[in-house]
């Protein structure tokens, strides 16, 4: 599945940030919501959630992506 990456930037306040949402299928038959983040150059913190369905996946994704758009993040 695709995966979305964006990241936030200000090196006037040292910030340099990425987060990256991406949906896997698991080997049980439901979804996997992946976010990665943390300090762009490392590998960051990492957190999945299950769900039941694709469409229930696609619309996780889709407002975790709105959510950190309104904080500034880009892809």
């Amino acid at each position: 599945m695709a995966a979305v990456y964006m990241e936030r930037s200000d090196y006037t306040l040292n910030l340099a940030r990425f987060y990256q949402v991406e949906i896997q299928p698991t080997l049980f038959g439901d979804w996997a919501v992946i976010c990665r983040w943390g300090r762009i150059g490392t590998y960051g913190s990492m957190e999945q959630d299950w769900v039941d369905s694709l469409p229930e996946a696609q619309a996780a994704q889709a407002r975790t992506v709105a959510r950190k758009r309104r904080r500034g993040y880009e892809n």
